[in-house]
């Protein structure tokens, strides 16, 4: 027989952006959400079952939500310098990687999109049990033109760099046709969805953001491929004609953004297409990218979009688009991940900022029938915080203390109720 759990007593965010529900119960069998009902509401039957449960949690004062989804991360850059990255002794890296994971889930994500650097291997090793760590979706590698954001070859480099020491390399290509090889290659490697590096970067060497990249034919020939393969392209842009670019080619999931207007928002609604900005990592590295080594050349740039990206949230929430939540963050940052709820919450709600970060997350990555919400039926992803999130939205940035609970699957990943009691 499954196991069974009964939260009682709980401050219900749901994830759907309703009003939060006060002593709301939750009925968890194996890995399923059962029933969710306030204390009043709980059926006779299902009273039994509490009854009868494996265990029946209290949270009293704390908050019941949905696990958080982050659908722009890059576990696997452990330094900020990609270089010192990549001259990682394998073990090394895998190990590092392992506890940015675990730091993920202690932090209260049950479900990360990858958007480059991670393998197969660390996929399986989650699903496997041998990582305490997140659902994983990945990219394995984006793809990039000759001198995109992704060629991390310098203005005299020749060769190309691992982005790693596990294998992994800048998927380059040029025209349709190496644009579809290389968008194949990496769905054979294991890729739930395809990323392309559609506009220059803050962080490559030799482009600058707003320098748009692949034309509308390329981009095509991307989406055509991860379309037949029943997934979706998502796409590093910044600049307006670059996202246009990835609209007029069918594009999914538009990632940073920072530089749109009001109009290329408008046809981001007419595409139906997603918006997932990352301002944790601007934020973050405009701290601290100089103690970290970064070049005048790449501060520069970090500056010429970091103020940028709250008017493009804005715009884009003016205009009805629908805003999900990526932090992008790289290096000994990942613990503060959190903070991009907190940024977003600036121009949005905070329970805006909440859904944007589980039902509408959910919903780009294909996952809604599955997670997002804490509706019956869907999988056992939830978490308690010891406060109110909506009312102090920094509990987030600091979950590795206020995140007291995690359950993934109806597996419990991480439980301090009793020592936050």
């Amino acid at each position: 027989m499954s196991n069974i759990t009964c939260f009682i007593n709980a401050f219900l965010i749901d994830g759907n952006g309703k009003e939060p529900v006060s002593d709301a119960s939750v009925l968890v069998c194996g890995d399923t959400i059962k029933q969710v009902s306030t204390g009043k509401q709980v059926s006779a039957g299902d009273k039994n079952l509490c009854n009868s449960a494996d265990q029946v949690i209290d949270l009293k004062g704390k908050t019941l939500m949905p696990g958080l989804i982050d659908a722009h991360v890059h576990a696997g850059n452990i330094e900020v310098d990609f270089k010192k990255t990549a001259a990682l002794a394998p073990a090394v890296y895998v190990l590092r990687t392992v506890k940015n994971l675990e730091t993920d889930i202690d932090l209260g994500f049950t479900t990360l999109r990858d958007a480059g650097g991670l393998d197969l291997g660390f996929k399986q090793a989650v699903d496997q049990g041998l990582i305490r760590g997140p659902r994983l979706l990945l990219s394995i590698s984006p793809l990039t033109q000759t001198g995109g954001h992704g060629d991390k070859r310098s203005f005299l480099d020749q060769a190309h760099h691992p982005r790693n020491s596990i294998g992994i390399f800048p998927e380059v290509c040029d025209g349709p046709d190496q644009v579809r090889r290389s968008a194949r290659e990496v769905l054979r490697k294991g890729a739930d969805q395809i990323k392309v590096m559609a506009d220059g970067g803050v962080a490559s060497p030799s482009d600058i953001p707003g320098q748009w990249q692949f034309t509308v034919q390329e981009l095509k020939a991307a989406v055509e491929t991860a379309q037949a393969a029943g997934t979706y392209v998502m796409a590093h842009v910044y600049g307006i004609q670059a996202v246009r670019n990835c609209l007029e080619a069918g594009v999914r999931s538009i990632e940073h953004g920072n530089l749109i207007d009001f109009e290329t928002a408008e046809i981001m609604v007419q595409n139906n297409a997603f918006y997932v900005p990352t301002l944790s990592v601007f934020d973050i590295l405009a701290e601290n990218g100089e103690k970290q080594g970064m070049s005048p050349f790449v501060l520069k740039k970090l500056e010429s979009v970091r103020h940028h990206g709250q008017k493009a949230v804005a715009l884009a929430q003016k205009a009805g688009v629908k805003i999900g939540s990526g932090s992008d963050i790289i290096g000994p940052f990942q613990h503060l991940k959190g903070r991009e709820l907190a940024l977003k919450a600036q121009i949005m709600t905070p329970m805006q900022a909440i859904v944007s970060a589980t039902r509408i997350n959910a919903e780009i990555l294909g996952l809604e029938a599955k997670t997002g919400t804490i509706t019956p039926g869907k999988l056992a992803d939830l978490i308690v915080i010891d406060g109110n999130p909506l009312k102090d939205i920094s509990l987030f940035e600091k979950g590795a203390e206020h995140v007291c609970f995690v359950m993934k699957e109806g597996v419990v990943m991480k439980n301090r109720l009793w020592a936050n009691s």
